[in-house]
This record gives C-alpha cells, structure tokens and sequence, in this order.
C-alpha cells in the first residue's frame, strides 16, 4: 500500500494497482522479447501484495496507515515467496523474472539502483539472506530449463525495474520523492524523469505514441485519528476510489 500524505489526508494506492499500471507502461514499451512473459512480469510482480492489502494496518509508530516501505520484512518475505509462485504458475518465464525482481528489492536491484535500502533489524538479516540465496538459486535454475541468456535474463529484468520504478514515481510511491529521478536501463545509459504540471517528461522518450496518458485507482482517507488495524482497514476499505490521470510526454 503507497501511502502519499497530502495535507491532513494520506492519498493511498495499492501496491495491486501499482503493479498493474507496470503492466500498462510495459504495454507501451516497443521491442520486448519474449513479449508476453515480459507483459506477465510487470502485470503481476507485486501480486503477493493482495494477501496484506485485504486488510490493511496501521503504522504502530506514526497511528498512520501503514506504507509499504514500513510493513515487517518477515511479512515481506512470507507474502512475496507466495507472489512468485503465483506468477510462476502463470507463466514460468515471467516467474524467473519477478523472482530476480524481488530478491533485487533487498540487493540494490542489483546494482541499478545503490541508494534502495530495506529497513530491517539486524536479528532478521539472515533470513533476508536466506530468502534472497533460495530465489536466486530458483530463478538461475528456471534460467538454465528455460535456455534463457545472461544477457537477454539481463535486459527484461533491468526493463522489469524500469516499469517498476515509472509506475512507483507515478503513485507517489518512490522513495525519491516526487522530483526527478534516473533509471538504470538494460544498454547503461538512463531514462530521465522530470515532473510536469499533469506528469512527467522522459528523455530519451521510449514510447511509440506521444503522449501518452494513464491512471490509476487512488483512495483519500484521513491521515491520522485511527485507534487501532481494524479502523485503519475500514477506513481504506470503504474509501471512494477515484481513477488519478497522467500523462507522459518527451522531455
């Protein structure tokens, strides 16, 4: 759950309809191969989510709705082993990738993205390693079935990152802020975002079509006042859900 605070309000969306909006921006993007696995990825890499979103919590710590970045790495672990079983029962390609995608949160993205860090204690560090050595053997396994290149496994994954990060800054989700932001793309340059008054501008434009508009589900709800999970949930539950539109262009 990308919790945004505006003011007194928390402008929430869900991690479910981050993911989807990823799908939608790869949609866009020209050239993937395979294409469908790579569609499958982006839809569904944070699918796992769907199990704590049905009942979201309260941040202990602020009495705040709980973002994502805050939510206990053993929920995080337990939730995201479930979400690549499921995209892998979808498309095992795609599963590949989104076990690479969420091993990567908790190692930089692999080197595309150095300032990502994960807040955990020290006592769960293990079992952070832990769950990052059993995907990675995985996804190296499915790798070797699969046929699949380092160098083609490379450029969806760093792709995968793109539409993942695009979608993030979009939902106000990225730990960046709303500013500009640089993402890693497979060939080592970067994709350059500056915001505009209605979205972003992107150089170098990647997209068939300009512009190119989106949106995606958001709910306002109170930022404070909640006394315990269950009211918090309620809150985000019944919330009115307004569809945020935006539009991309080249810088």
């Amino acid at each position: 759950m990308i919790v945004h605070p505006v003011a007194d309000t928390a402008e929430i969306v869900m991690q479910v309809d981050h993911s989807t909006l990823a799908g939608e921006l790869a949609e866009l993007w020209p050239g993937l191969e395979p294409r469908e696995s790579v569609l499958v990825a982006a839809t569904y890499h944070d699918c796992g989510w769907r199990v704590w979103e049905a009942a979201p919590r309260r941040d202990e710590a602020t009495g705040r709705p709980q973002n994502f970045l805050s939510v206990d790495i053993d929920l995080h672990l337990q939730f995201y082993e479930l979400g690549i079983l499921e995209v892998s029962e979808r498309d095992r390609y795609a599963g590949m990738l989104v076990g690479k995608h969420l091993a990567g949160i908790y190692r930089q993205r692999y080197g595309t993205q150095a300032a990502l860090t994960m807040k955990r204690a020290p006592e769960v560090q293990h079992k952070v390693d832990e769950f990052v050595a059993r995907v990675e053997e995985r996804f190296l396994t499915q790798q070797r079935q699969l046929g699949v290149s380092d160098d083609e496994f490379w450029r969806n994954y760093v792709l995968l990152q793109v539409f993942d990060r695009l979608s993030l800054w979009l939902c106000k989700g990225d730990p960046s802020g709303t500013g500009s932001l640089q993402i890693a793309l497979p060939d080592g340059g970067e994709l350059v975002l500056t915001p505009t008054a209605d979205g972003c501008a992107l150089q170098p434009y990647p997209f068939t079509s300009e512009p190119v508009t989106v949106s995606v589900p958001v709910r306002v709800v109170p930022l404070d006042g909640y006394e315990n999970d269950i009211d918090c949930a309620a809150a985000v539950l019944s919330a009115h859900v307004e569809r945020r539109t935006y539009t991309i262009t080249r810088r």
